[in-house]
């Protein structure tokens, strides 16, 4: 479960970086600490999503992606997004303790900020804190920004069915197909990761809900 839940944690962390990497060509003239931190976290997400499975840090994926993060570190090392590249790093090698800390550092940091939250909440969840990672993806959900809504609904969903609590899953996932009817489409997408890593049962709640 954990490793579905990190696939997801990447791809919506590259979603907001990529999106936040737009330079002029003033700009790539000049070097700038924070854009080149920008574009060092966008190549170390890519080559960490391109590493998948694989944990190994001899892995020639995994070397790029901390190789790029720590610049993106160094360039910019209070920036919120880049500590949470670097939380995801950890957390996909298996630097748990490390992750955390820098999960807690970032929510204390940005505590109204969801995308956070949301990360931290995923993160527990994966570690088999369901209380509390529940309590992270709620107060997302409470800062009522759509996009947070949205997502921290749709993570709040799969970890709850992960918990056997299928209540708060049934709840978490009709108000995120009343707020947003588009999102079922996405949660029968997740469904199908669910089916190909052997969560057999999960998928077939995931498709029932859809529907």
């Amino acid at each position: 479960m954990f490793k579905s839940l990190l696939y997801l944690a990447i791809c919506l962390l590259s979603l907001v970086s990529l999106a936040s990497c737009h330079f002029t060509p003033e700009q790539q003239q000049e070097f700038d600490p924070e854009l080149a931190a920008l574009a060092r976290l966008k190549l170390g997400l890519g080559y960490l999503a391109q590493a998948k499975d694989s944990t190994d840090k001899s892995n020639e994926d995994i070397k790029l992606a901390h190789y790029n993060l720590t610049l993106a570190n160094k360039y910019s090392p209070n920036n919120p997004n880049v500590m949470l590249g670097m939380a995801l790093f950890d957390q996909h090698v298996g630097e748990l303790q490390e992750a955390d800390v820098i999960y807690q550092t970032i929510v204390k940091m940005q505590p109204t900020n969801g995308l956070y939250r949301i990360h931290y909440g995923t993160f527990l969840c994966g570690m088999g804190h369901y209380q509390e990672a529940r309590g992270q993806y709620k107060i997302a959900i409470s800062l009522n920004r759509p996009q947070w809504k949205m997502d921290g609904l749709e993570q709040l969903g799969y970890c709850a069915i992960q918990n056997t609590d299928i209540a708060q899953a049934n709840e978490a996932f009709k108000s995120l197909f009343q707020y947003n009817a588009n999102k079922r489409q996405d949660v029968i997408t997740t469904a199908d990761i669910y089916r190909q890593q052997g969560d057999i049962q999960i998928a077939r709640y995931l498709l029932a809900i859809s529907k």
